[in-house]
Order: C-alpha cells, then structure tokens, then sequence
C-alpha cells in the first residue's frame, strides 16, 4: 500500500509531540509498527524529501548506444520481428529483452 507524504508526515508529528507511541498510531491507522518506525527514522536522518513515494520497480536504464546503433544496423540488413532480432543478437553475445527492442522499435518507428 502506498501512503503520500502528507499522511506520514502526519504521524511522525503525532509521535514526535509526544502524543502518543507508535503503537498506538500504527495501530489506529492500520499500518504495521516497522513501517512507522521507518518513517520516524528516515524523517530524522534526511527530512521531509525522503517521504515521497518513489516509483516502485526496476529503474530503467539508458539504452547502449552501441548496442542501438548495431540494432539499426541489422535492421537495414533485413527486417525482422522483436523476436528474431533478439536470437540474432544474442549469437554476437549482446543479450538485450525483447522489451528493450520494442522501446527501440518504437523511438525509430520499425514496424515489422
């Protein structure tokens, strides 16, 4: 479950005015008690900033620009589908998902 800044931050206050513990905020918000504990501590150590949510999932990295350029390469060879495309590649030893090829497709507009 995601909780936005505003609502963590919220509870870290509660905590930190001394209100109450984090037992009885954790508990009365239904969130487990780690997670507010975590909170508390990434508050105190980096502030308020840390509690954005950040996009959840593998960061996505740059494409290769070598390996782009041999794609285009082969593609003007012959075309050919994501799919054999990748069997081709992967006999030069560059191993690439066909997902990537299809960003690569679509950014060059390859249609097969």
């Amino acid at each position: 479950m995601n909780y936005n800044k505003k609502f963590k931050l919220k509870l870290i206050l509660s905590f930190k005015e001394g209100k109450t513990s984090i037992s009885k905020i954790a508990s009365k918000n239904y969130i487990p008690k780690q997670t507010l504990t975590r909170w508390i501590k990434l508050y105190e150590k980096s502030g308020e900033e840390e509690l954005e949510n950040k996009k959840p999932g593998i960061k996505e990295k740059p494409f290769d620009k070598e390996t782009e350029k041999q794609i285009l390469q082969l593609w003007k060879e012959g075309k050919r589908s994501k799919y054999a495309m990748r069997k081709d590649l992967k006999t030069k030893d560059i191993n690439i998902s066909v997902w990537k090829l299809q960003k690569i497709y679509k950014k060059y507009k390859l249609i097969y």
